[in-house]
């Protein structure tokens, strides 16, 4: 039986810096047998909603594990939406694990221990990894830095062609979901989206479907889609390790940002920062040579 608690309190220590636990689940394998799902998109694309009804479905069968990355209060830090308000239906399955992660501000839209978490996830033995982003515009295509599987969400008539190929999310899809299909206008967007898809890996061809997520319709082919996504990285190691080496680096430089950052914070004395307003230093060069030194030392771990 999984200890939910441990594994809920492990999480709220990667969120608030836990440098022992982060340490710790950095040495855990990135290469376990979980599919990792991003869902990304505009804002009222249905994310949530699709989102449930995948864990749902796919509950029936594995272990899943759904991550939904929140926007941050501005005051605490901690998520605005919570997994109990979005997903309480999914709470009392027995191999379900629903979790809410504030992006605590994060350009990127994911929580920077986002790999730790999946880590962990991993070694609890959960099959399905499920990470719904916030949908904050070109930002989201970090999902795909992270995903083994990346689903791209759009919705008639709001100019989501347009404002896909502007945000890159053309580019990172693996599947491309066209939501809330009952509205006019869904079919050109299929057609729209089916001639400008690129193929992102060879031997993929992103599918292009068309789903009513608050009706659960479209739900079963979209399933079957993620498996077949995941049959064909089975039959293609070299993507899969691709992937998973884009995560680990996404790993790095969330890591190196926030110990330097945190670092950095400390060293900006009253005295620093006086001598660079008059000009008494000159701290770009300061700079550089202080990352270059950090860069040397990285090479030789």
């Amino acid at each position: 039986m999984t200890d939910w608690r441990t594994l809920a309190r492990t999480i709220s220590r990667l969120e608030n810096g836990d440098r022992e636990i982060v340490s710790e689940l950095m040495q855990l394998p990135l290469t376990g047998n979980a599919h990792i799902i991003g869902i990304t998109g505009p804002p009222g694309s249905g994310k949530s909603t699709m989102c449930n009804n995948l864990v749902s479905k796919l509950a029936a069968n594995y272990r899943v594990a759904a991550i939904l990355v929140d926007p941050a209060s501005p005051y605490s830090g901690g998520s605005i939406l919570g997994d109990r308000i979005r997903m309480q239906s999914l709470a009392g399955m027995p191999n379900v694990f629903i979790r809410s992660l504030s992006n605590r501000g994060n350009a990127g839209g994911l929580n920077r221990t986002i790999v730790s978490v999946i880590r962990l996830l991993m070694k609890y033995g959960f099959e399905y990894i499920l990470i719904e982003t916030i949908g904050a515009g070109q930002s989201e295509v970090k999902i795909a830095s992270i995903a083994d599987t990346t689903m791209v969400v759009a919705v008639p008539n709001l100019g989501d062609d347009i404002q896909a190929s502007k945000a890159g999310m053309m580019e990172i899809a693996d599947i491309f979901i066209i939501n809330k299909a009952d509205l006019p206008g869904a079919n050109i967007l299929d057609r729209d989206i089916s001639e400008a898809l690129p193929q992102r890996d060879p031997g993929w061809k992103a599918p292009v479907l068309q789903t009513i997520a608050n009706r659960g319709e479209g739900v079963t082919e979209i399933i079957t889609a993620i498996q077949e996504h995941g049959q064909f990285l089975g039959n293609n190691p070299e993507i899969l390790t691709a992937k998973r080496r884009r995560a680990a680096t996404f790993e790095i430089k969330e890591l190196a940002s926030w110990l330097l950052l945190e670092r950095l914070e400390s060293a900006l004395t009253p005295e620093l920062t006086d001598k660079f307003l008059s000009g008494k230093i000159e701290l770009s060069a300061h700079l550089d040579r202080a990352c270059a030194q950090l860069l040397q030392r990285i090479g030789e771990i």
